[in-house]
């Protein structure tokens, strides 16, 4: 099949998005082998999850330069949305190791009972009625049904919310590096909220037929990328950018 420029500006600005994604994943979970601390295991994992509603449209994407196919819409929605609630368990179990170590328990009990209900009826209608779950309406795009769009919204609020607290936390340290280590994360969850909230809304926004669609498309891919740096800097802080931001340290 042949890409439309808006097709493939999507689908090669979903793949550099997933391919850093995983590149920083990879390299904080190295950070696990070096200071044995589990949260980096569950923080890796989280920026997998974060990034994973964008791997079916790299799969795709190459799917159809090398086979002429886009993905069957099964595995669209299982690689795309099956495992956002295990991602955000992983985030949530991150998130209550560093803060709320007091309430861990009860708070992913909660949430384990609602990421098992959301399996239940994600399966069920992938099986017996996957247009509920969303319809294509050009390759990269998939006009999502009721209960992905709020799952897709709860997943971001929360995300939100307790990496705001989070960042807040860090923002508070008296240690320079820590503070500017929660500057950073701030900065990355926000950003990452906008590009979401944008690519999953401008297709109803603008029209296929909009000549700004593509510039916007772009734009908007360039956030979630910037996204994933950030949070890269938020919890590595790299020697270079902490020398750059904070000079008078070695």
């Amino acid at each position: 099949m042949a890409l439309e420029i808006l097709d493939f500006l999507q689908g090669s600005f979903s793949l550099i998005f997933v391919i850093i994604s995983i590149i920083i994943a990879l390299k904080i979970l190295s950070k696990y082998f070096e200071y044995k601390t589990r949260t980096y295991i569950f923080v890796s994992l989280s920026w997998i999850g974060v990034a994973s509603p964008w791997f079916p449209d790299s799969i795709s994407f190459l799917k159809i330069l090398i086979f002429n196919a886009p993905l069957e819409p099964e595995w669209y929605f299982i690689i795309g949305n099956s495992l956002l609630p295990v991602f955000l368990l992983c985030w949530l179990t991150a998130y209550t190791d560093l803060l709320y170590k007091d309430k861990q328990k009860l708070i992913l009990s909660i949430f384990i009972v609602i990421g098992v209900i959301f399996e239940i009826i994600f399966f069920y209608l992938l099986f017996t009625d996957i247009d509920e779950i969303g319809v294509f309406l050009r390759p990269f795009q998939v006009e999502f049904g009721t209960l992905i769009t709020i799952s897709f919204i709860m997943f971001i609020a929360i995300l939100l919310i307790t990496g705001v607290l989070f960042a807040r936390q860090s923002i508070r340290s008296e240690k320079p590096d820590v503070s500017l280590r929660g500057k950073f994360l701030l900065i990355a969850f926000i950003s990452f909220t906008i590009g979401a909230i944008l690519d999953s809304a401008i297709g109803s926004i603008l029209e296929a037929t909009d000549p700004l669609l593509p510039f916007f498309v772009v734009i908007i891919r360039l956030i979630l990328i910037s996204s994933a740096l950030e949070f890269y800097c938020g919890f590595i802080l790299p020697k270079w950018v902490e020398n750059f931001f904070l000079k008078n340290k070695i």
